[in-house]
């Protein structure tokens, strides 16, 4: 079954495959409501390790905004549009944007997976993390046709 996530339009870039320590260290956040981004979710869903990744998934479909149809896992279109959901992301941003200003002060990488979580997240803040980028190229993180990449240590 292929991996068939789609983030038109986002910093999205997703590796090939996670090796062992990889897909536990994403069980294990998982099992304690971090959510994972949507293609490692349908990684795992597509892995031996579906009924593990299914179970959690039940237990947090609700928060996080998600549900599998056919295999697929997607963002759920209901949750995206209710006022409490709307607060919960108005916050979520405020926050990341405060993290992102930080960085930009001090010049301190916030780490790749925050930015491609924001990237994933929140189409607003990609424009931010394309200027922070530009003006850290030492961080080793581009956005290359649209989607964030590692490319150096």
């Amino acid at each position: 079954m292929a991996i068939i996530v789609s983030h038109e339009g986002t910093c999205s870039a997703a590796p090939v495959s996670l090796n062992q320590s990889e897909i536990f260290e994403w069980l294990d956040r998982a099992n304690v409501g971090e959510c994972p981004p949507l293609w490692v979710i349908q990684y795992l869903l597509d892995s031996k390790y579906y009924a593990s990744m299914r179970a959690t998934i039940s237990k947090f479909e609700k928060l996080w905004n998600i549900s599998v149809v056919n295999y697929q896992v997607q963002k759920s279109s209901e949750a995206l549009f209710t006022t409490e959901d709307i607060a919960i992301r108005s916050k979520v941003r405020l926050l990341r944007m405060e993290k992102l200003k930080m960085a930009s002060l001090v010049g301190e990488n916030p780490g790749f997976d925050f930015l491609q979580q924001c990237c994933d997240d929140d189409p607003a803040l990609q424009i931010v993390i394309k200027k922070l980028l530009a003006k850290f190229p030492q961080w080793g993180v581009a956005v290359v046709d649209g989607e964030l990449i590692e490319w150096g240590e």
